[in-house]
Protein backbone atom coordinates (compact mmCIF):
# COMPACT_ATOMS: atom_id res chain seq x y z
CA UNK A 1 0.00 0.00 0.00
CA UNK A 2 1.37 3.42 -0.96
CA UNK A 3 1.89 6.14 1.63
CA UNK A 4 -0.88 8.68 1.96
CA UNK A 5 -1.98 11.74 3.93
CA UNK A 6 -5.34 12.69 5.45
CA UNK A 7 -6.93 16.13 5.46
CA UNK A 8 -10.06 16.82 7.51
CA UNK A 9 -12.21 19.92 7.76
CA UNK A 10 -14.69 19.86 10.62
CA UNK A 11 -17.77 21.97 10.05
CA UNK A 12 -20.84 22.58 12.17
CA UNK A 13 -22.86 19.80 10.55
CA UNK A 14 -20.31 17.54 8.85
CA UNK A 15 -16.63 16.74 8.47
CA UNK A 16 -15.09 16.65 5.01
CA UNK A 17 -12.33 14.04 4.64
CA UNK A 18 -9.77 13.86 1.82
CA UNK A 19 -7.05 11.25 1.31
CA UNK A 20 -4.18 11.87 -1.11
CA UNK A 21 -0.89 10.23 -1.97
CA UNK A 22 2.35 11.97 -1.02
CA UNK A 23 2.45 13.79 -4.35
CA UNK A 24 -0.95 15.38 -3.68
CA UNK A 25 -3.04 13.19 -5.98
CA UNK A 26 -6.50 12.80 -4.48
CA UNK A 27 -7.33 9.18 -3.70
CA UNK A 28 -10.62 9.37 -1.78
CA UNK A 29 -13.12 11.97 -0.57
CA UNK A 30 -16.12 11.54 1.70
CA UNK A 31 -18.02 13.25 4.52
CA UNK A 32 -18.68 12.18 8.10
CA UNK A 33 -20.34 13.60 11.17
CA UNK A 34 -19.31 16.87 12.79
CA UNK A 35 -16.29 17.29 15.05
CA UNK A 36 -17.26 20.76 16.27
CA UNK A 37 -16.96 20.69 20.06
CA UNK A 38 -18.73 24.07 20.26
CA UNK A 39 -22.01 22.66 19.01
CA UNK A 40 -22.01 18.91 19.70
CA UNK A 41 -21.51 16.60 22.67
CA UNK A 42 -18.20 14.87 23.27
CA UNK A 43 -19.97 11.51 22.95
CA UNK A 44 -21.36 12.38 19.54
CA UNK A 45 -18.00 13.60 18.28
CA UNK A 46 -16.32 10.45 19.64
CA UNK A 47 -18.76 8.35 17.65
CA UNK A 48 -18.33 10.46 14.51
CA UNK A 49 -14.53 10.19 14.57
CA UNK A 50 -14.66 6.46 15.14
CA UNK A 51 -16.92 6.15 12.09
CA UNK A 52 -14.56 8.28 9.97
CA UNK A 53 -11.49 6.20 10.84
CA UNK A 54 -13.44 2.98 10.39
CA UNK A 55 -14.48 4.13 6.93
CA UNK A 56 -10.87 4.95 6.04
CA UNK A 57 -9.86 1.43 7.07
CA UNK A 58 -12.74 -0.07 5.08
CA UNK A 59 -11.30 1.61 2.01
CA UNK A 60 -8.09 -0.37 2.59
CA UNK A 61 -6.01 2.53 3.92
CA UNK A 62 -4.00 1.23 6.86
CA UNK A 63 -3.05 3.52 9.75
CA UNK A 64 0.61 2.51 9.63
CA UNK A 65 0.87 3.70 6.03
CA UNK A 66 -0.37 7.22 6.81
CA UNK A 67 2.40 9.79 6.40
CA UNK A 68 0.65 12.77 8.03
CA UNK A 69 -2.73 14.11 9.14
CA UNK A 70 -4.02 17.68 9.27
CA UNK A 71 -7.31 18.52 10.96
CA UNK A 72 -9.01 21.89 10.70
CA UNK A 73 -11.73 22.53 13.27
CA UNK A 74 -13.49 25.31 15.13
CA UNK A 75 -12.74 25.85 18.81
CA UNK A 76 -9.18 24.52 18.79
CA UNK A 77 -7.94 27.54 20.77
CA UNK A 78 -9.24 25.42 23.65
CA UNK A 79 -6.28 23.16 24.44
CA UNK A 80 -8.60 20.45 25.74
CA UNK A 81 -10.21 20.22 22.30
CA UNK A 82 -6.81 19.73 20.64
CA UNK A 83 -5.89 17.05 23.15
CA UNK A 84 -9.16 15.20 22.63
CA UNK A 85 -8.80 15.22 18.85
CA UNK A 86 -5.22 14.02 19.05
CA UNK A 87 -6.23 11.30 21.51
CA UNK A 88 -8.83 10.00 19.05
CA UNK A 89 -6.28 9.92 16.24
CA UNK A 90 -3.76 8.01 18.34
CA UNK A 91 -6.42 5.57 19.60
CA UNK A 92 -7.27 4.81 15.97
CA UNK A 93 -3.68 3.63 15.50
CA UNK A 94 -2.11 6.61 13.71
CA UNK A 95 1.45 7.36 14.84
CA UNK A 96 2.29 9.80 12.06
CA UNK A 97 2.84 13.56 12.46
CA UNK A 98 -0.44 15.36 13.22
CA UNK A 99 -1.28 19.04 12.78
CA UNK A 100 -4.47 20.45 14.33
CA UNK A 101 -5.36 23.98 13.26
CA UNK A 102 -8.33 26.33 13.13
CA UNK A 103 -10.80 25.90 10.30
CA UNK A 104 -9.82 29.33 8.98
CA UNK A 105 -6.25 28.04 8.47
CA UNK A 106 -7.38 25.14 6.29
CA UNK A 107 -9.71 27.48 4.40
CA UNK A 108 -6.76 29.83 3.79
CA UNK A 109 -4.53 26.99 2.56
CA UNK A 110 -7.19 25.83 0.12
CA UNK A 111 -8.28 29.24 -1.08
CA UNK A 112 -4.75 30.45 -1.84
CA UNK A 113 -3.15 27.02 -2.32
CA UNK A 114 -0.65 27.73 0.46
CA UNK A 115 0.55 31.02 -1.06
CA UNK A 116 0.69 34.35 0.74
CA UNK A 117 -2.37 36.59 0.73
CA UNK A 118 -5.65 37.12 2.52
CA UNK A 119 -8.85 35.16 2.93
CA UNK A 120 -12.16 36.74 3.88
CA UNK A 121 -14.81 34.25 4.95
CA UNK A 122 -18.46 35.14 5.32
CA UNK A 123 -20.75 32.20 5.93
CA UNK A 124 -22.68 31.58 9.13
CA UNK A 125 -19.97 33.70 10.77
CA UNK A 126 -17.18 35.91 9.44
CA UNK A 127 -13.41 36.24 9.78
CA UNK A 128 -10.44 37.61 7.84
CA UNK A 129 -6.94 36.11 7.89
CA UNK A 130 -3.77 37.17 6.10
CA UNK A 131 -0.38 35.47 5.89
CA UNK A 132 2.74 36.99 4.32
CA UNK A 133 5.89 35.48 2.87
CA UNK A 134 7.67 35.81 6.17
CA UNK A 135 5.12 33.63 7.90
CA UNK A 136 3.51 36.44 9.87
CA UNK A 137 -0.26 36.33 10.14
CA UNK A 138 -2.89 39.00 10.69
CA UNK A 139 -6.48 38.39 11.73
CA UNK A 140 -9.67 40.36 12.23
CA UNK A 141 -13.07 39.12 13.36
CA UNK A 142 -14.15 35.60 14.15
CA UNK A 143 -15.34 36.38 17.68
CA UNK A 144 -18.77 34.81 17.42
CA UNK A 145 -22.35 35.85 16.68
CA UNK A 146 -23.05 37.51 20.04
CA UNK A 147 -20.40 40.22 19.71
CA UNK A 148 -19.06 40.00 16.15
CA UNK A 149 -19.58 38.04 12.88
CA UNK A 150 -20.28 41.25 10.94
CA UNK A 151 -21.42 40.84 7.35
CA UNK A 152 -22.18 37.17 7.92
CA UNK A 153 -25.24 35.09 7.18
CA UNK A 154 -26.20 35.34 10.83
CA UNK A 155 -25.83 39.13 10.80
CA UNK A 156 -27.97 39.42 7.65
CA UNK A 157 -30.65 37.19 9.18
CA UNK A 158 -30.59 39.09 12.47
CA UNK A 159 -31.03 42.43 10.71
CA UNK A 160 -33.79 40.98 8.52
CA UNK A 161 -35.66 39.78 11.59
CA UNK A 162 -35.13 43.14 13.27
CA UNK A 163 -36.59 44.90 10.21
CA UNK A 164 -39.65 42.65 10.39
CA UNK A 165 -40.50 43.36 14.03
CA UNK A 166 -39.78 47.09 13.65
CA UNK A 167 -42.06 47.34 10.64
CA UNK A 168 -44.69 45.31 12.47
CA UNK A 169 -45.00 47.83 15.30
CA UNK A 170 -44.64 50.92 13.13
CA UNK A 171 -41.03 51.92 13.74
CA UNK A 172 -40.06 51.19 10.14
CA UNK A 173 -41.77 50.99 6.78
CA UNK A 174 -43.35 47.68 5.67
CA UNK A 175 -40.90 45.14 4.29
CA UNK A 176 -41.26 42.18 1.95
CA UNK A 177 -38.92 40.30 4.27
CA UNK A 178 -41.89 39.64 6.56
CA UNK A 179 -43.80 37.78 3.86
CA UNK A 180 -40.71 35.87 2.73
CA UNK A 181 -39.68 34.78 6.22
CA UNK A 182 -43.22 33.81 7.21
CA UNK A 183 -43.55 31.69 4.08
CA UNK A 184 -40.12 30.09 4.61
CA UNK A 185 -40.92 29.15 8.22
CA UNK A 186 -44.57 28.34 7.51
CA UNK A 187 -45.81 30.76 10.17
CA UNK A 188 -48.45 33.51 10.19
CA UNK A 189 -47.57 35.99 12.93
CA UNK A 190 -44.77 37.83 14.68
CA UNK A 191 -45.68 35.91 17.83
CA UNK A 192 -44.92 32.65 16.04
CA UNK A 193 -41.70 34.18 14.73
CA UNK A 194 -40.57 35.07 18.25
CA UNK A 195 -41.39 31.56 19.45
CA UNK A 196 -39.30 30.12 16.63
CA UNK A 197 -36.29 32.37 17.19
CA UNK A 198 -36.11 31.97 20.96
CA UNK A 199 -36.88 28.25 21.12
CA UNK A 200 -34.25 26.56 23.34
CA UNK A 201 -33.25 24.16 20.58
CA UNK A 202 -32.69 26.90 18.00
CA UNK A 203 -29.07 27.31 16.88
CA UNK A 204 -27.23 30.07 15.06
CA UNK A 205 -26.95 28.08 11.84
CA UNK A 206 -30.75 27.80 11.60
CA UNK A 207 -31.08 31.55 12.10
CA UNK A 208 -28.34 32.25 9.55
CA UNK A 209 -30.15 30.17 6.93
CA UNK A 210 -32.81 32.90 6.74
CA UNK A 211 -30.20 35.12 5.06
CA UNK A 212 -30.85 33.36 1.74
CA UNK A 213 -34.11 35.34 1.48
CA UNK A 214 -32.42 38.74 1.29
CA UNK A 215 -31.64 38.45 -2.43
CA UNK A 216 -35.25 37.99 -3.48
CA UNK A 217 -36.33 40.96 -1.38
CA UNK A 218 -33.70 43.16 -3.02
CA UNK A 219 -34.77 42.01 -6.49
CA UNK A 220 -38.28 43.23 -5.64
CA UNK A 221 -36.96 46.64 -4.61
CA UNK A 222 -37.44 46.25 -0.87
CA UNK A 223 -35.69 49.19 0.76
CA UNK A 224 -35.06 47.45 4.10
CA UNK A 225 -33.35 44.60 2.31
CA UNK A 226 -31.27 47.01 0.22
CA UNK A 227 -30.01 48.71 3.39
CA UNK A 228 -29.06 45.37 4.92
CA UNK A 229 -27.08 44.45 1.79
CA UNK A 230 -25.30 47.80 1.79
CA UNK A 231 -24.45 47.46 5.48
CA UNK A 232 -23.17 43.93 4.91
CA UNK A 233 -20.79 45.00 2.12
CA UNK A 234 -19.58 47.93 4.23
CA UNK A 235 -18.99 45.74 7.28
CA UNK A 236 -17.04 43.18 5.26
CA UNK A 237 -14.90 45.97 3.82
CA UNK A 238 -14.17 47.22 7.33
CA UNK A 239 -13.36 43.67 8.41
CA UNK A 240 -10.82 43.15 5.64
CA UNK A 241 -9.27 46.63 5.69
CA UNK A 242 -6.92 46.29 8.72
CA UNK A 243 -5.45 43.09 7.26
CA UNK A 244 -5.03 44.59 3.77
CA UNK A 245 -3.18 47.55 5.27
CA UNK A 246 -0.42 45.24 6.49
CA UNK A 247 0.75 44.77 2.88
CA UNK A 248 3.07 47.31 1.28
CA UNK A 249 1.95 46.18 -2.16
CA UNK A 250 -1.61 45.31 -3.16
CA UNK A 251 -2.23 41.70 -2.05
CA UNK A 252 -4.40 38.91 -3.37
CA UNK A 253 -7.62 38.57 -1.38
CA UNK A 254 -9.66 35.38 -1.75
CA UNK A 255 -13.26 35.26 -0.59
CA UNK A 256 -15.09 32.23 0.71
CA UNK A 257 -18.29 31.32 2.53
CA UNK A 258 -21.90 31.22 1.37
CA UNK A 259 -22.56 34.96 1.64
CA UNK A 260 -19.74 36.02 -0.68
CA UNK A 261 -19.88 33.01 -2.99
CA UNK A 262 -23.65 32.83 -3.46
CA UNK A 263 -24.88 36.42 -3.14
CA UNK A 264 -23.66 38.18 -6.28
CA UNK A 265 -24.84 41.61 -5.15
CA UNK A 266 -22.91 41.52 -1.88
CA UNK A 267 -19.83 40.19 -3.64
CA UNK A 268 -19.93 42.92 -6.28
CA UNK A 269 -20.53 45.70 -3.75
CA UNK A 270 -17.67 44.41 -1.61
CA UNK A 271 -15.31 44.22 -4.59
CA UNK A 272 -16.20 47.74 -5.71
CA UNK A 273 -15.67 49.11 -2.21
CA UNK A 274 -12.31 47.37 -1.73
CA UNK A 275 -10.98 48.30 -5.15
CA UNK A 276 -11.88 51.92 -4.55
CA UNK A 277 -10.11 51.97 -1.19
CA UNK A 278 -7.14 49.83 -2.29
CA UNK A 279 -6.42 50.26 -6.01
CA UNK A 280 -4.59 47.33 -7.51
CA UNK A 281 -5.89 44.74 -5.04
CA UNK A 282 -6.73 41.39 -6.63
CA UNK A 283 -9.96 39.82 -5.41
CA UNK A 284 -10.73 36.23 -6.32
CA UNK A 285 -13.00 33.47 -5.19
CA UNK A 286 -11.45 30.58 -3.25
CA UNK A 287 -9.47 28.29 -5.55
CA UNK A 288 -9.90 25.14 -3.48
CA UNK A 289 -11.94 23.86 -0.53
CA UNK A 290 -10.89 23.90 3.10
CA UNK A 291 -10.45 20.12 3.17
CA UNK A 292 -8.11 20.38 0.18
CA UNK A 293 -6.22 22.98 2.19
CA UNK A 294 -5.99 20.54 5.10
CA UNK A 295 -4.47 18.00 2.73
CA UNK A 296 -1.91 20.56 1.51
CA UNK A 297 -0.94 21.33 5.10
CA UNK A 298 -0.58 17.62 5.82
CA UNK A 299 1.79 17.28 2.87
CA UNK A 300 4.03 19.96 4.39
CA UNK A 301 4.53 18.05 7.63
CA UNK A 302 7.94 16.36 7.93
CA UNK A 303 8.08 12.58 8.12
CA UNK A 304 9.07 12.78 11.74
CA UNK A 305 6.84 15.69 12.65
CA UNK A 306 5.81 17.11 15.96
CA UNK A 307 2.44 17.03 17.56
CA UNK A 308 0.59 20.34 17.29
Amino acid sequence: MERYVIGMDGGGTKTAVLLADTSGRVLEEFTGGTMNYNGSSKEQIDSNLQSIFHRITEKSFQAQECAAICVGAAGISNLAVKEQLLEHIRKAGYRCPVKIVGDVDTAFAGALENQEGIILISGTGSICLGKDKGGDSYRTGGYGHLIDDVGSGYAIARESLSAIVKSNDGRREPTLLKELVFEYLNINSVEELISYIYAPERNKKEIAELSILIGKAVECGDRAAERIIEDCARDLTELAAPVVRQWKEAPVLAVSGSVLLQNTLIYEKFCKSMQKAYPGITITKAQRTAVYGAMLLALKLPEEGRKV
